[in-house]
């Protein structure tokens, strides 16, 4: 009996304890903050553009024939004009010859019949030479004046054909690979250019503006010149400044955006073609704008937010309006009051109501 007696206050006692232990409450997690504060801020577009030359030119003969000469070296600097190729012209100046022979020939036959014409004019008036007479000497020295200058269009041609034997760099710029050499014929036809010349000061980069800052850029490039500042990827300090010289006339259907161009003097050539620059582009005057963290601010799903500390020292999920970034430091356009503390640290681990102790305040 009294087994039973003891069993039973044993299970009494378990069966009627209140049900589990509460939950300990989540220790204050410890955070670094800082509060939001004032700071000027120059909206700008930073985008990634495409160095090219203002001008590409792939030269090549125009006419066909033997390369006799190559004038400069690859990798060469030319100015406008200056001969690279000279091809075999000794054909050419042969005919040359033959038309010079030709016009002075024409010469000599103009001036026999202007002399005929003119002996036979002074004798018309004695009726020693008849009206008929004087028309075929006429004819003779027209046609003779004509012949003239049949010969002299034939030396021009020449002269043409020849000029066209000496390839001249037809822009100023760096000449890239020779495709051929001494003694190789070349033709019009040919698709491979003799040599490729790219202009390279000034030089353009061209590039493509997201649709949201389209129509900030525009009127900004309407009041004044925009400046450019052109920078190695991933280097802050920039090798170059320009102007924004070209706005596309539509806006591609695919992507939304907007072609564009900047145009470097690019002095000690620092833009090379082909090469991946960033470009940093002013959309606006400064304007204050809050300041916070650039680490502080995530990207939910839906918007940005940060977490904020409020009165009671539990965080809060606050949606923002990022207006830009620059220097490590996002600008905040609305969400966040000068003064409130910004978690910066810990991020992933914070929960909306959670309780904090921000390291170095009581």
């Amino acid at each position: 009996m009294k087994r039973y007696s003891l069993f039973l206050t044993l299970v009494l006692g378990a069966c009627g304890g209140g049900g589990a232990p509460a939950p300990h409450a989540r220790p204050p997690l410890a955070v670094a903050a800082e509060p939001a504060a004032l700071a000027d801020y120059t909206p700008r577009l930073t985008v990634l553009g495409t160095v090219t030359p203002l001008q590409s030119v792939a030269v090549r003969p125009r006419v066909d024939g033997q390369i006799e000469a190559i004038l400069f070296h690859e990798g060469d600097t030319v100015r406008a004009g200056q001969p690279l190729f000279r091809l075999d012209d000794r054909a050419v100046r042969a005919q040359m010859a033959q038309n010079h022979a030709a016009m002075a020939s024409a010469v000599a036959v103009q001036a026999q019949a202007a002399a005929d014409l003119r002996r036979s004019q002074a004798l018309v008036a004695n009726g020693f030479v008849s009206k008929a007479t004087i028309e075929v000497k006429q004819a003779a020295a027209d046609t003779a004046r004509a012949n003239i200058d049949a010969a002299r269009a034939t030396i021009v041609a020449a002269e043409t054909q020849l000029s066209y034997l000496t390839v001249r760099a037809p822009v100023g710029g760096r000449t890239g690979e020779i495709n051929y050499k001494v003694g190789a014929t070349v033709r019009t036809a040919d698709a491979l250019p003799l040599v490729t010349v790219n202009q390279l000061q000034p030089i353009l980069v061209r590039f493509a503006v997201p649709p949201e800052t389209i129509q900030p850029l525009r009127q900004v490039m309407a009041a004044h010149p925009v400046a450019v500042t052109a920078r190695i990827h991933g280097n802050a300090a920039g090798i170059a400044t320009g102007r924004l010289v070209f706005l596309d006339n539509s806006v591609d259907a695919a992507t939304g955006n907007l072609a564009a161009k900047a145009e470097f003097a690019n002095a000690g050539d620092a833009l090379w073609p082909g090469a991946l620059v960033d470009l940093d582009l002013p959309l606006g005057a400064a304007a204050p704008h809050i300041a916070v963290p650039e680490a502080a601010v995530q990207t939910g799903p839906d918007f940005p937010y940060v977490w904020t500390v409020d009165a009671a020292g539990k965080v809060v999920l606050t949606r923002v309006a990022v207006a830009g970034r620059a220097g490590g430091r996002a600008f905040i356009a609305q969400g966040v009051r000068p003064g409130m503390l910004v978690v910066t640290d810990a991020l992933a681990k914070l929960r909306p109501g959670d309780p904090v102790r921000v390291k170095g305040r009581a």
